[in-house]
């Protein structure tokens, strides 16, 4: 067994030191040759440029010296045409003269280096270790030798390779030499995993502790080497440790507190030697690795320390953020991008963790709004607050539509004034500090904090105290009142948000009664406030929300009016019209701001008026439709109406349609509006189909005559108006 251990050493030395030395010998000398070739040519092309210079007085022996470098020159390269060939004329070499430098490799040439000096290495190398493999894996199978002396060979061709390496680092080969090092410390990975796990010849504290010392030999090469692919490497390899030796629920303290000690030895070398890139491989590889480790050896019980070394792995990372602020390194700019979302990943991993355990997630919302808008305010970081506000309100809607028992009803709502009083604290401290006009996060925020305040509170209490939520709400706009109240002596410009706040909780105070109903009267109103301020404050993208809200809150009112009769409805008085009414009286006063944002009577939004307009008259000729429509549905079953409600039902649509649209064509003649009367026009077309597709077709004979009857009236009257209008028709002359 003896001389069998000699012989795999004597082949490992003849297959892989040998070849590495006698190739790292010839490399050398190559180099050595070609460091003298290009000295040998930058003093012949001095003495060519210098040859017809006359020497001045005092420097002869610099023109013999010349002479002798440029006569040894020749008689290297031409031994045989230098004893014919007459002697050197003397030249003059000027002591100013810079060395030439050689001349630029070609396209072809440098490609050609790159591939024999990296990828021949690499491939070489590799070609290397794979035959050594082959070899000590036949000799495991042919049981040559025992478990013990696989793992001994393996650790001794580690051993040799690290040692043929260092000698070519020292040799002036440092890519040739770093490759090596780096093979080596693979080899030694392989032969603790293979000790550890696929013979058992080591305990998992042992092969931990040199797993860690091949980490730390690894980092230490790196560092003195300077060679970053070794340190990622030794990256590669410390987090990989872990999963080679494997553990249980019981070790999940010593993993996570080897995480952190090992991502801060990784930020003290990255910081040391300039290397960004590390940093991106420890951020990646963190982020791959913790939750795995979570979810396969972390109890639940164990929730608090987990989020502990979430929370110290995220501070690791910003702190490299902080540190490479000022890099100037070529790969900085995208590690400090990839490092800017640890705040989104610190948040996603936290939620993760903490919100099956219902008391320790709404604590972390609370502490990191508050943490979150002190930050943001000092930086003056207007975005990001809005961004915070959007990724703690989120996952607490979702949190209360999970329906928690009432035990929980009081801290939920806590919460959701906690973190609402955070954020209206944090805008009366801008609007104190800035003393300008609202940013646009600011614009958004306002409303959203307090809506979102209140509509979180109704999903708490909506099952079991859905009768305090009127209440809730009328606090909630008195609260916002006396916000505005301490607004208006620090900006009065900035009040106008707060109580366009405050005014669309007081309504949705009052119609919380109706249901369902509240939805979209809360958003109409609050579209009416933003449209007010956008067209004060000359801000077009904030009347586009607007008119975003207005028209989700026609949808909504789609869907409430389309909904099945009740059996109890009472027509007009219900909440589907009385919603359709308050709609069209929040779109007409959308259009009569349009009107009067230009007190000189120029009409500066002529768009959007007329479409402010035209959707007003378009919701009540559908509140009117559907009210007739309900109206019938329910007496359908009644005797004495029986099969005729039906076409009375239609009746009434067509003359109800054909009405509007003839109060339209007089409305619009009289406003001088046209869009009016385009709109008057359409809904007569869609009448007049109407009449005759489907009217004609279910009336009896009297139905008929009375329907054509007054359609044709009210043709004939719409037409009369034309005819005395018709030659002095204004366009948009004024506003309705």
């Amino acid at each position: 067994m003896f001389a069998f251990l000699i012989a795999v050493v004597v082949a490992l030395f003849l297959t892989v030191v040998l070849p590495l030395v006698s190739f790292g010998r010839a490399a050398a000398t190559r180099d050595a040759m070609a460091r003298l070739e290009r000295r040998i040519a930058a003093l012949e092309d001095q003495l060519r440029h210098a040859r017809h210079a006359p020497p001045p007085s005092g420097d002869t022996d610099m023109v013999e010296a010349a002479h002798d470098l440029g006569a040894s020159k020749h008689a290297v390269d031409a031994p045989a045409a230098s004893a014919a060939a007459p002697p050197m004329a003397p030249a003059y070499v000027r002591p100013h003269d810079a060395p030439v430098e050689p001349p630029r490799q070609t396209t072809a040439a440098r490609l050609e280096t790159r591939i024999g000096t990296r990828w021949m290495l690499y491939v070489g190398v590799a070609a290397l270790v794979i035959g050594v493999g082959l070899f000590i894996r036949y000799a495991f199978a042919s049981q040559w030798i025992t478990e013990p002396l696989r793992v001994a060979s393996g650790g001794l061709t580690g051993a040799l390779v690290f040692v043929a390496g260092r000698r070519a680092v020292g040799a002036g080969h440092a890519r040739f030499g770093t490759t090596l090092v780096g093979g080596s410390i693979a080899i030694w990975y392989l032969a603790v995993y293979a000790a550890l796990n696929l013979y058992g010849l080591l305990n998992a504290t042992t092969g931990f502790g040199l797993l860690i010392s091949i980490t730390g030999l690894a980092a230490v090469q790196a560092d003195r080497l300077r060679s970053q692919p070794l340190a990622v490497v030794a990256v590669l390899g410390g987090f990989s440790t872990p999963f080679l030796v494997g553990g249980d629920a019981d070790s999940h303290l010593s993993l996570f507190g080897y995480t952190a000690l090992l991502i801060g030895a990784v930020v003290y070398l990255a910081h040391r030697r300039d290397w960004p890139a590390v940093n991106l491989m420890s951020f990646l590889l963190t982020g791959l690795t913790v939750p795995i480790w979570h979810a396969r050896l972390v109890r639940p019980s164990a929730y608090l320390t987990t989020e502990f070394f979430v929370t110290i792995y995220a501070a690791l990372f910003l702190w490299v953020l902080y540190q490479m602020r000022r890099s100037s390194h070529p790969q900085a700019r995208w590690v400090r991008l990839a490092l800017w979302t640890t705040p989104a990943w610190y948040h996603l991993a936290s939620l993760s963790v903490l919100t099956p355990h219902r008391l320790a997630f709404l604590v972390y919302l609370i502490m990191v709004t508050g943490v979150g808008v002190v930050l943001s305010v000092r930086r003056e970081g207007m975005w990001s607050r809005l961004l915070l506000w959007v990724a703690v309100a989120t996952p607490l809607f979702a949190w209360a539509d999970s329906r928690p028992d009432q035990s929980w009803l009081v801290p939920a709502a806590l919460t959701w004034l906690a973190i609402a009083g955070i954020h209206v604290a944090a805008q009366v401290e801008v609007i104190r500090r800035v003393r300008t006009r609202l940013h646009a996060a600011d614009v958004l925020l306002v409303p959203a904090a307090g809506l979102g305040l209140f509509v979180g509170l109704h999903a708490v209490l909506a099952p079991s105290r859905y009768a305090l939520t009127t209440l809730v709400a009328a606090t909630l706009a008195a609260a916002y009142a006396g916000v505005t109240a301490l607004v208006r002596r620090l900006d009065p410009r900035a009040a106008k948000h707060t109580l366009s706040v405050a005014i669309t909780l007081a309504v949705t105070a009052v119609a919380v009664p109706l249901d369902g109903a509240w939805t979209p009267i809360l958003l109409a109103t609050q579209a009416a406030g933003l449209v007010w301020i956008g067209l004060g404050e000359r801000r077009a993208w904030l009347r586009s929300v607007g008119a975003l809200l207005l028209a989700v809150a026609a949808i909504r009112l789609f869907a409430v009016q389309f909904d099945p009769v009740p059996a109890g409805y009472t027509v007009i008085l219900n909440r589907r019209a009385l919603l359709g009414f308050f709609l069209v009286g929040v779109v007409s006063y959308v259009a009569w701001l349009h009107v009067r944002s230009h007190p000189d009577g120029r009409q500066g939004h002529p768009v959007a008026l007329a479409t402010a307009v035209v959707a007003a008259n378009l919701l009540m000729l559908v509140t009117l439709s559907t009210e007739i429509h309900a109206f019938w549905e329910l007496r359908a079953t009644e005797l004495r109406f029986g099969s005729s409600a039906e076409l009375i039902r239609q009746m009434m649509l067509s003359a109800t349609w054909g009405a509007y649209a003839a109060a339209l064509t007089a409305a619009g003649f009289k406003r001088g509006y046209a869009p009016i009367r385009y709109l008057a026009i359409v809904v007569f077309g869609v009448t007049v189909v109407k009449v005759f597709t489907v009217d004609f077709s279910q009336l009896d004979s009297i139905y008929r005559i009375f329907s054509s009857i007054a359609l044709g009236l009210l043709l004939v009257g719409a037409s009369y108006l034309y005819q005395r209008h018709g030659t002095s028709a204004p366009g948009v002359e004024s506003a309705p």
